[in-house]
């Protein structure tokens, strides 16, 4: 008889020579229990082996070993005994530092062998796990794969699981184990890229709005209201083959698409596509009162200058003209008048900013019974002779003779200009809607 699990030697009622079964059955035990095996790579039988030497016998055995393939070999007594082993057992392989067990047809490391590992303290792969790091790995390398054994979704996922929004979930990359770069949700849900020279100032590299994926760089926090913002003192976009460009995209005509230039956050400038297609520059005192600079047109490219003053002023009436005295002519209609600059109540044209500007006027004259002897027509500025040229003739045809005359000059803001004519010694009139004034900005 023999013992159900190990198969050791058992006494029977009134045997003989009791003591070879005792003896057996503990040279088994001490074969088995502890069980620590020299080798497991060996075909066949080593010669000179030390008494109680075990080993377990490769797959492919020869010679002595030939039909004991994966058996439990022990030189006892000067021969090889052979233990088929049990499933379960384990055995240490001295010279593989390799725990093994048996699983009904193979020896197989023993870890891999247990279905679940639960509630470990610690571990550590070839190095120390502690109260801090309760997994720790020294390797060049670590494998994450998806599970094609079971198999799995195909997917492979690995989560970061903190407590508060105000804790951190995230990876810290160090060099010698000073941090250079945090990765994650570093104190609230953001996501975040950090970097640090020193392991102790960080410097925010990514930011992404957890509520709207907005992004931040260079150390600008991502908000809800830029879909990205970036801090820095100089940008490069360089050419990835030959040419570079930007492209701005808005939904409808009616809508903007621009740069917008502030300071401390309050617009002082707007270039684009402004609430139509055409191309054009605006600018503000304060980021809410805008003027427009100038625009180019769409369908031709056009330049205009919408706030540059422009007009074109007429007299619907015949202007009378007394002699010998200088007489404002009353161009009281507007043909054009860009900023409102030209009055037809005040027959005049006010500057309203100082620069360089071109002025031109056309006048008919029209006889009222004997034409005068002389005709001067001139500029006047703020109640006094500009200086910039006359028109004059002698005794003019009615209805013929016409005095032009066009001046480039600079004006200050606020300068008033009008159109000043004289007749000599008899009277007449400056005739309607064909006498004109005109005057506009030069940039």
């Amino acid at each position: 008889m023999s013992t159900p699990n190990l198969g050791l030697p058992q006494l029977a009622a009134d045997q003989a020579q009791k003591h070879v079964p005792v003896n057996e059955a503990l040279l088994d035990l001490d074969a088995l229990v502890q069980l620590a095996v020299l080798d497991r790579s060996l075909s066949a039988a080593p010669g000179s082996p030390a008494e109680g030497a075990r080993y377990i016998v490769a797959a492919s055995p020869t010679g002595a070993w030939a039909t004991h393939a994966d058996h439990v070999a022990v030189w006892l007594d000067g021969a090889w005994r052979f233990f088929i082993p049990g499933t379960g057992w384990l055995a240490w392989v001295i010279d593989e530092a390799a725990l093994l067990a048996w699983n009904g047809s193979a020896w197989v490391d023993a870890l891999s062998a247990v279905s679940a590992i639960q509630n470990l303290a610690l571990l550590g792969i070839r190095t120390t796990a502690d109260a801090s790091n309760r997994l720790a790995v020294k390797s060049n390398g670590v494998l994450f794969s998806h599970d094609d054994v079971t198999p799995g979704t195909g997917d492979i996922r690995a989560t970061l699981n903190k407590s508060a929004a105000g804790k951190d979930a995230g990876f810290t990359f160090q060099d010698a184990f000073s941090t250079r770069a945090l990765l994650g949700l570093l104190g609230d849900d953001d996501f975040s890229v950090k970097v640090s020279p020193d392991g102790s100032t960080f410097y925010l590299g990514l930011s992404i709005d957890k509520d709207t994926g907005h992004i931040g760089l260079g150390g600008a926090v991502a908000d809800a209201l830029n879909a990205l913002i970036v801090k820095g003192t100089a940008f490069l976009f360089d050419r990835e083959t030959d040419d570079v460009r930007f492209t701005f995209n808005k939904a409808a005509a009616g809508d903007d698409v621009a740069l917008t230039f502030q300071t401390n956050y309050s617009a002082r400038a707007l270039v684009g596509l402004l609430g139509d297609d055409d191309f054009t520059f605006k600018v503000s005192p304060d980021g809410s009162t805008y003027y427009t600079g100038f625009v180019l047109k769409k369908d031709n490219g056009q330049f205009k200058i919408p706030l540059a003053p422009k007009f074109s002023g007429y007299t619907n009436f015949d202007n009378y003209i007394a002699a010998n005295t200088w007489t404002k002519v009353q161009f009281n209609n507007a043909d054009s008048n860009d900023q409102s600059a030209f009055s037809g109540g005040s027959n005049n044209f006010t500057a309203p900013f100082a620069g360089p500007y071109a002025l031109g006027f056309s006048l008919r004259f029209k006889a009222n019974a004997t034409v005068p002897t002389k005709v001067i027509a001139t500029f006047y500025k703020n109640g006094a002779e500009l200086g910039r040229g006359r028109a004059v003739s002698g005794a003019p045809t009615d209805d013929v003779t016409t005095y032009n005359l066009t001046v480039l000059t600079p004006l200050a803001a606020n300068d008033v200009i009008d159109v000043r004519v004289n007749f000599a010694t008899n009277d007449g009139y400056i005739e309607s809607d064909h006498s004109h004034f005109w005057g506009h900005y030069v940039p």
